[in-house]
């Protein structure tokens, strides 16, 4: 007898969840029906390899690749290398503040757009007291710069309530992701408070590149709260000193989503809901620099 598999997807906070269901042909009427079910959780973790110079190592496999959880081996049983394609979600603050700033921004994520791969998939957000998609995930370059080069700036800004939004959203993609976050720092209408959007950044494990101007180069306190988000999450923060530095940032986020891997491996068995650390490491790299979200906490 043939069994039928069906497969079925769910997605929490910072955890790959998938249910497999083995339902039987049916049995003769004096036989009740078997089905037999199992639960498989992953947790997922984006991991940037470059040598002692910063540059990036690629076409790494996945037996290259170690994994403690709480200090535990674990076996790595999802993997996506350099060449699987990145969810971007592109993140732009349009509030009052970035009025000025606005028309030099538009025109270096047209040409952002351009550097990315044909195949990679990027969704449009602007915020100011709310969050809103301008432009729905799409490979197609030409709704991207649509959307961009509509935004308008005005409002007040609520940069924590987008990131978790934002986050959110992307969790519900497959494969790698990544949320390139532009935007002066500041926030003055958001509910969720500096802290909350971290711990959402760290439980959704999705880097967040951050690209900070205005108030945020001037403020030591903002600056520090973009360098959390972005270090929670597994990602980096730009400093834009000049608005002539923007397509060279843009280039190394590029540069960076190309050598981008996923690691997944099954949730340890009792992990409970506590906080656990996680340690990547590479065998056969000397001076390897690993950029990860350094644990997650399973819900």
């Amino acid at each position: 007898m043939t069994p039928t598999l069906i497969r079925s997807i769910a997605v929490p906070i910072g955890l790959f969840a998938t249910v497999f269901v083995l339902a039987q042909e049916p049995a003769p009427p004096d036989d009740a029906d078997a089905v037999f079910t199992s639960e498989v959780r992953l947790v997922e973790v984006s991991a940037n390899v470059s040598d002692r110079h910063g540059n990036p190592i690629p076409n790494l496999d996945r037996a290259r690749f170690r994994v403690l959880d709480n200090g535990k081996p674990q076996e790595i049983t999802a993997f996506e290398g350099v060449d699987e394609r990145v969810s971007c979600a592109l993140v732009m603050d349009v509030t009052e503040s970035m009025d000025a700033f606005l028309p030099v921004l538009k025109n270096a994520v047209v040409r952002f757009a351009d550097e990315l791969r044909d195949e990679e998939e990027v969704g449009v957000y602007t915020f100011n007291s709310t969050v809103r998609m301008a432009q729905p995930f799409t490979t197609d370059k030409r709704l991207i710069k649509q959307a961009v080069l509509q935004a308008r700036a005005r409002g007040d800004t609520a940069l924590f309530d987008a990131v978790s939004s934002v986050s959110r959203d992307l969790q519900l993609r497959k494969g790698k992701k990544a949320m390139v976050l532009f935007t002066d720092g500041a926030d003055n209408a958001s509910m969720l408070t500096a802290p909350g959007a971290s711990r959402r950044a760290r439980l959704s494990g999705i880097p967040i590149y951050a690209i900070a101007e205005g108030a945020a180069l001037t403020d030591p306190k903002l600056m520090e709260t973009l360098k959390t988000l972005a270090a929670d999450s597994g990602g980096t923060v730009f400093r834009l000193d000049r608005p002539g530095d923007i397509d060279g940032v843009f280039s190394a986020i590029v540069r960076d989503l190309r050598n981008t891997y996923l690691l997944g491996w099954k949730l340890p068995e009792g992990a409970g809901h506590a906080y656990r650390t996680v340690r990547i490491s590479v065998t056969g790299v000397q001076g390897a620099r690993i950029r990860a979200r350094e644990g997650y906490a399973p819900n």
